[in-house]
């Protein structure tokens, strides 16, 4: 809810004129303020082929014209797009050129956790590590990114995140778009507050992290040209702390095909999608000719709607179009609905084996009672095994685990539909709703590398409001 801003006279008078001026500016002024929309360099993994992750400073402009330090790989802020083919082997080689210890998550993949690393696994500065991925599993998106213990926070914030997608042979033999950058756009979001240097801000010190300026791909609200017809959407939610309701500005549905592990028996169309922090969603957009369309979070705003924001001081985004799709050429060869894999139901037929509950008070950062300890292992599993999982929170945030996925089973106590039955690792917990998921473990992790789980709230994870697991043979 957005709190009454105490403005002096100065402020009063500067923040009308400048909301005057708002609203008696033509809409196709805002249009062509916006930047195009960079797409991040696709690494794409054959097999075998090294992939060298280079953790180093970089440079960005939040503001037009001034240029200020980040963090990023390879030289560039953010992390490039890793591609690769299920049953493939990846040589990986992470270089810590940065002046913090580093521990990197590869949030989705299912592997070992000798192979996925570990928070518990640091790269000091001027270290490196190499390990040898082996991927076996379905197509999916998953994300990169920092996962410090204490610190997580803070390096994502700055910059250590991107997107790592997995094909596999039965995604190939659809007929989804499939054009990097073309058809098939990444989106990372990222909320931010910037002061008058240019700078990323962030205070350590509050509990969560809400930026009043939303970028993509590092960008403010952009816009990309793209032929008419249907454009794939990968998008993560690399935000600290802040949900988001995916929505279209024109009101037509979105077509959701996949989470961050799994796709959808069909497409399911959607007038709005919730996006927990860490969670990752695949949709479709129809892009009709000689019609811009716009992909937002929230409720489509005027500019009247925009000038009021300037005087609030809540949690509101001064700007909530994430981007907009400008058609251009001829209509695209995607001019029919895609379709997704072909749905198998005994996939997600599992004989429950124990069930656990969890009650999440993320605010005191407390899960079953108990803050994060480092040094305890909270529960271990049989590899192979499925359990059914209770949560429940005492406000609305996002859930996460590492090395492991589950079905939702039930919201509320409501059995979802089989049509939105899919592998996840994230999930949205609305305050006092029960959420029931049926978890599956198949890959190993040990007391000295655990995976993880709890909020997906980066800030809040910081604090305590997580868990440690391991998976036996």
């Amino acid at each position: 809810m957005n709190k009454p801003l105490h403005l002096t006279r100065r402020q009063l008078l500067q923040r009308s004129g400048l909301a005057s001026a708002m609203v008696a500016l033509p809409s196709p002024v805002w249009a062509n303020s916006q930047p195009v929309l960079k797409i991040p360099p696709l690494v794409d993994v054959g097999r075998g082929r090294p992939v060298r992750i280079d953790l180093r400073p970089a440079q960005t402009q939040f503001n037009a014209g001034k240029l200020v330090d980040v963090w990023g790989v390879n030289g560039q802020y953010l992390t490039p797009t890793v591609r690769v083919r299920s049953q493939d082997f990846v040589k990986l080689t992470y270089l810590n050129n940065l002046p913090q210890a580093i521990s990197m998550n590869i949030q989705g993949l299912l592997t070992p956790s000798e192979m996925l690393g570990s928070s518990h696994r640091k790269l000091e500065p001027k270290a490196s590590w190499s390990p040898i991925v082996s991927v076996n599993q379905s197509a999916c998106t998953c994300w990169y990114h920092a996962d410090t213990l204490l610190n997580s926070a803070f390096q994502v914030y700055r910059g250590l995140a991107g997107l790592w997608i997995i094909e596999d042979a039965e995604s190939k033999k659809t007929n989804l778009p499939n054009q990097y950058g073309v058809n098939d756009i990444p989106l990372i979001l990222q909320d931010q507050q910037i002061n008058k240097e240019g700078k990323q801000v962030l205070d350590p010190n509050q509990p969560q992290f809400f930026g009043s300026r939303l970028f993509v791909n590092g960008q403010e609200s952009p816009y990309l040209k793209v032929q008419a017809g249907w454009i794939r959407l990968r998008i993560v939610n690399a935000s600290l702390s802040r949900a988001y309701e995916l929505r279209l500005d024109n009101g037509q549905p979105l077509q959701l095909i996949a989470t961050g592990l799994g796709m959808f028996e069909k497409p399911i169309a959607q007038p709005m999608v919730t996006l927990a922090p860490s969670e990752r969603v695949e949709v479709l957009v129809k892009v009709e000719e000689d019609t811009s369309v716009s992909l937002i979070t929230g409720e489509p705003r005027s500019l009247l709607d925009k000038a009021k924001l300037l005087f609030s001081d809540g949690n509101e985004l001064v700007d909530n179009v994430i981007l907009t799709l400008q058609p251009q050429g001829l209509a695209a060869v995607f001019t029919q609905m895609p379709e997704t894999v072909p749905f198998k139901l005994e996939d997600f037929q599992m004989n429950v084996v124990n069930e656990r509950k969890f009650n999440l008070r993320p605010l005191d950062y407390l899960i079953n009672q108990q803050r994060f300890d480092p040094k305890r292992i909270d529960f271990s599993v049989r590899k192979g095994s499925v359990e059914r999982w209770y949560l429940t929170s005492n406000s609305d945030i996002g859930f996460t685990l590492q090395g492991a996925k589950f079905v939702i089973e039930t919201r509320n106590r409501q059995r979802l539909q089989n049509k939105y039955l899919a592998w996840k690792d994230t999930v949205w917990l609305p305050k006092d709703q029960e959420v029931t998921l049926l978890v599956k473990f198949e890959h190993e992790a040990s007391n000295a590398l655990p995976f993880n789980f709890g909020v997906s709230d980066l800030m809040l994870r910081d604090r305590g409001a997580m868990g440690q697991f391991t998976v036996e043979p």
